[in-house]
């Protein structure tokens, strides 16, 4: 566009504005207004018989304004009182909140940032009465988007909000020290995530409802770890427990104790494959020494509990019944040349008649033992 068309132009849109200006007489005056259904007295300054420019209104249920106006609507700077002590002063746009403003609640929470249609709206941050504190972002009113809380207490979330509460990616600082970084649902950990415990203890994994639930890692402090499946907060399922002294376990859990199948490696070779309960070995199960002695049977609260056989690493074979870790009740046993022993036992002592025989079956000797002490007839 040549220049002389854009001066032209200029003069035409300036002389148009000063002309429409001059139309436009202020005056000083009164007037009735409304909120709503309630009515207010205007006074300040008018154009065309509405509010325009600056004025005062007084409301019949104790509101007040004091501020700009724009053909009878409240658009510009004001400060807004209401009856209940509240008060907003900041930007107006058709009546209503928008811009850049300061709310002051009833509860002494207080709000400074940007508002969209009388809704907090924007990037702000709001003071709580007690001492807590919120910046970032907000949509209709509430927390929405990426913002920091910081309590009183000195803890703080610094992440992602919806309708406020915290929801999707997040780090969460408490006061003793203690620490909680991913995602987070309904104000609740939830989905992938790690927390450091104030004690040194940490855990990497999944979480429902601000609990461990699903797949995770958890390293004790002096240690000792566990990878495998939680439920409700609690080992459930299947997973690997490996202890800071060597020995590990893996098989099955049941709300935080070894449960169901499982197999147990001890430091020392030591390995018992078998049925858990209570966190000890319950029910069937194989123990083997690194020894190469083997042991099959049944187990009570770890030890060896009923019938069972054992054969040991020299050769010998102990078939019978156990109490409480000791052989008790009757026995067979058998040396690796096939020499035999048929008695009883008692508190792991040979007690009772007993007889011997060798490999083809003869009876080689009978007699009865005394707490272990042999005595043979004649």
């Amino acid at each position: 566009m040549k220049p002389y068309i854009k001066h032209y132009i200029i003069t035409i849109i300036c002389a148009f504005c000063c002309a429409n200006a001059t139309a436009q007489k202020v005056t000083l005056g009164s007037c009735e207004v409304k909120e709503g259904q309630v009515v207010g007295h205007y006074q300040g300054e008018m154009v065309a018989g509405k509010p325009s420019g600056k004025g005062r209104a007084t409301y019949d249920n104790g509101d007040q304004y004091e501020g700009d106006y724009v053909k009878g609507k409240r658009q510009g700077y004001g400060v807004y009182t209401f009856a209940d002590g509240e008060k907003y002063e900041g930007q107006w746009y058709q009546d209503q909140q928008h811009g850049m403003g300061t709310y002051y609640f009833a509860n002494n929470n207080k709000y400074v940032g940007l508002w969209y249609r009388d809704y907090q709206d924007g990037q702000g941050t709001m003071y709580y009465y007690n001492g807590d504190k919120y910046v970032g972002e907000w949509s209709k009113d509430k927390r929405q988007g990426k913002g920091r809380y910081t309590f009183a207490s000195g803890a703080w979330y610094d992440g992602e909000w919806k309708d406020d509460q915290k929801s999707g990616k997040g780090n969460y600082v408490w006061g003793d020290g203690s620490s909680y970084d991913g995602q987070w649902q309904q104000n609740q950990r939830w989905g992938k995530g790690e927390y450091w415990y104030a004690s040194g203890d940490s855990y990497n994994g999944q979480w429902k409802g601000d609990v461990q639930n699903g797949r995770g890692i958890y390293r004790f402090q002096n240690g000792d770890s566990y990878e495998g499946d939680y439920v409700n907060g609690a080992r459930t399922g299947t997973g690997i427990f490996r202890y800071a002294n060597g020995d590990k376990y893996t098989g099955q859990f049941h709300e935080g104790d070894k449960q169901g199948q499982g197999t147990l490696v001890w430091s020392n070779g030591n390995t018992y494959t078998g049925q858990w309960k209570n966190d000890l070995p319950n029910g069937k199960g194989k123990l083997t020494t690194k020894g190469g002695d083997v042991f099959e049977g049944q187990f009570k609260n770890g030890k060896i509990e009923g019938e069972g056989i054992a054969r040991y690493a020299d050769g010998w074979k102990f078939k019978g019944t156990f109490k409480d870790g000791k052989r008790n009740g009757p026995a067979i046993e058998e040396d690796k040349d096939g020499k035999r022993f048929e008695g009883n036992y008692v508190d792991d002592k040979r007690d009772g008649k007993f007889v011997e025989k060798d490999r083809n079956g003869k009876v080689t000797a009978k007699g009865t033992y005394e707490r272990g002490r042999r005595k043979v007839e004649n």
